[in-house]
């Protein structure tokens, strides 16, 4: 199975249906905000920056899969935005589920690092309006918005980890290598 995930993590391909997953992820959350006026918290801008982080390392797998280094980072940088993900969309969750009166903790504004503001050079996509309690009134086989998030960023770190392992899988060599050297 792992050898499966070494031709994976190896294809530009897997690389390139990354960035495409990341660009319909973003462009989910774009019509959920514009068309559907579901307003984002900080918590779901800080998942559309993790999301951004898989369209990155997906666009530049895509271009250089076939340089080991590339992969690697790629990898690391996929399992970290799958990791991060996982962790923000958690507190998104018991900030929306919660039924204490004060809510979950939600921050009110996005607080990203000083060399890349993304509220600043993006405030159409990353600018919070709402509080993370806040219930939305759509939901998908009964489950709410920040569920199915930490669904797809659930699944995104164990093929990341498993991406991540395959790249130190040594290639199977197989019985007809013995008759051509």
């Amino acid at each position: 199975m792992l050898q499966l995930f070494r031709a994976i993590v190896s294809s530009r391909f897997c690389w390139f249906l990354l960035f495409v997953s990341a660009v319909v992820l973003e462009g989910c959350g774009l019509y959920f905000q514009y068309e559907l006026h579901l307003n984002p918290c900080v918590n779901c801008v800080y998942e559309r920056a993790y999301f951004l982080g898989f369209l990155v390392v997906g666009f530049i797998g895509a271009l250089a899969a076939n340089f080991f280094i590339i992969r690697f980072l790629c990898s690391i940088g996929f399992l970290a935005s799958a990791i991060g993900g996982v962790l923000v969309t958690w507190d998104h969750y018991r900030a929306y589920t919660s039924t204490d009166i004060f809510g979950g903790r939600c921050a009110l504004a996005p607080h990203f690092p000083d060399f890349l503001p993304l509220d600043q050079i993006a405030p159409w996509m990353f600018k919070s309006f709402a509080l993370c309690s806040d219930k939305l009134d759509w939901s998908l086989l009964g489950q709410s918005m920040p569920f199915w998030v930490l669904i797809a960023f659930g699944t995104a770190s164990i093929i990341a980890f498993f991406m991540f392992i395959g790249l130190f899988v040594k290639r199977k060599s197989n019985n007809f290598d013995k008759f051509y050297k």
